[in-house]
């Protein structure tokens, strides 16, 4: 694949994206006439309710919470170990921090949440509404490592915060809190445990019991289930606010309506669904945002916007993405001549003088690809899974640059200290990239290209 300009790549994602009428010419020099799609009125609602079919899928997955179970609503989960070449929870696990996880239900009021500060390690904690985008942040960039009491309410709550706490106002009334804290290596592992520790949430006394999912969302999806788990999320945030309250737009399709949708109605989406996740999985594979071999994110990732093709890509692909000015994602499945990666070949990759442009850190990350399409960190001899710029013991050049070699075998001489170990086969690499610099965040610094090499 050639090397193409941000320009062409914009112009194509304006012509991926488009949902309504599409242009054909008739032959020769005639008039262009408009080919009407049937099916716009209910992809744009497929692209609207799918992102929340997905995330209670997910909290009914992570917590148990259904058929009268409160289960692990409103508690707060860490995974306090880095994740490594057995884990399998998650697709493309990365291998720099640690989570704090929770789901709330903040209809029956309040929670208190407390949170340390720090000013050496990067945290974050991302507050996401049932349509997943971000709507608050604490941590290192939001709050300057600032933490404190905060008191997390829903959509309608009223009533005096406590003396000392900020106010975080929900956009619905179930979220999903998803923390993130940095480890230095393992040799820093149990420093960042500590701090982890300290983050802290409290019921208050007199709030109301957690409500539990009446509607099961696991299993084979149809549009039975689509509907039915989408407005039990609707219903259960009837103040909602932010993009969620576009629901009405789509009542006509079954979104948010009182009555049952009709047989024909349903068949028309059993119709659809198929046709609608294929669609989906072709976004999230940003075939037209492709410079030198890396994928580059479509710009709204994880503060979507009206963009609901995109927000229900990523719902698929890559839940709970963080937005842009957190952090920024690129992948490489191809060299820049449009190959397959593979371990089969050696490549190098050259990082210039002063890093890659981001004020909190920066990864490259080795996944192997498996038979059912998810991917996942490499098992290697020196249980390296990553470099970057936390990496200890990198030959680097005077100027600042230095060499990443990737490659199946290790490396011969002292330049085995760059190397990043790949699987024998499939392979692809992640780029991330915390609070990203502004020249990342305007496209103009470009990730520099894999360079294969003769072994």
């Amino acid at each position: 694949m050639k090397r193409r300009t941000f320009l062409a790549a914009s112009a194509s994602i304006l012509a991926l994206g488009a949902a309504g009428c599409q242009t054909a010419r008739t032959g020769g020099t005639g008039p262009e006439i408009q080919a009407i799609d049937p099916d716009a009125d209910l992809r744009a609602a497929f692209y609207f309710a799918y992102p929340i079919y997905e995330i209670a899928r997910t909290a009914q997955e992570r917590t148990g919470a259904i058929h009268g179970q409160p289960g692990r609503l409103n508690v707060l989960a860490h995974r306090a170990l880095l994740m490594d070449h057995t884990s399998r929870a998650v697709t493309g696990p990365n291998n720099d921090t640690i989570y704090s996880s929770a789901f709330l239900d903040l209809s029956g009021g309040p929670v208190d949440l407390y949170v340390p500060t720090s000013t050496e390690r990067y945290f974050s904690l991302a507050f996401m509404n049932i349509l997943t985008d971000n709507f608050a942040y604490i941590g290192t960039r939001a709050t300057y490592g600032l933490g404190g009491r905060f008191w997390v309410v829903g959509p309608e709550w009223e009533g005096a915060v406590p003396a000392g706490a900020t106010l975080i106002r929900c956009d619905s009334n179930d979220v999903w809190m998803l923390g993130r804290t940095l480890v230095d290596g393992p040799a820093d592992l149990a420093a960042a445990q500590a701090f982890q520790q300290k983050i802290r949430l409290v019921l208050p006394e007199g709030r109301g019991p957690a409500k539990p999912f009446t509607v099961g969302a696991r299993g084979t999806l149809d549009a039975h289930k689509l509907l039915l788990v989408v407005n039990e999320m609707l219903a259960r945030s009837p103040e909602a606010r932010g993009e969620i309250a576009r629901a009405p737009d789509y009542a006509d399709l079954g979104i948010g309506a009182e009555a049952a949708p009709s047989p024909e109605l349903l068949a028309r989406w059993n119709a659809f669904l198929p046709t609608g996740l294929t669609e989906l999985k072709e976004v999230f594979l940003y075939r037209d945002l492709v410079i030198d071999g890396w994928a580059y994110q479509e710009r709204g990732v994880g503060d979507f916007g009206t963009n609901d093709k995109l927000r229900a890509a990523v719902s698929l692909g890559g839940l709970a993405a963080l937005g842009e000015e957190e952090a920024m994602y690129f992948h490489a499945n191809l060299d820049p001549e449009g190959n397959q990666l593979t371990g089969e070949k050696t490549y190098r990759w050259r990082v210039p003088a002063g890093g890659v442009p981001a004020d909190a850190f920066w990864s490259l990350t080795m996944y192997e690809y498996y038979p059912d399409g998810r991917f996942f960190l490499v098992e290697n001899p020196i249980n390296r899974y990553a470099v970057g710029d936390r990496t200890d013991g990198l030959i680097v050049e005077p100027d600042g640059s230095f060499e990443i070699l990737i490659q199946h075998e290790a490396p011969e001489g002292p330049m085995k200290a760059n190397w990043l170990p790949a699987p024998k086969g499939r392979m692809r690499l992640a780029l991330r990239a915390y609070m990203p610099r502004q020249e990342l965040l305007d496209r103009t610094w470009q990730v520099p290209a894999l360079i294969q090499v003769e072994r």
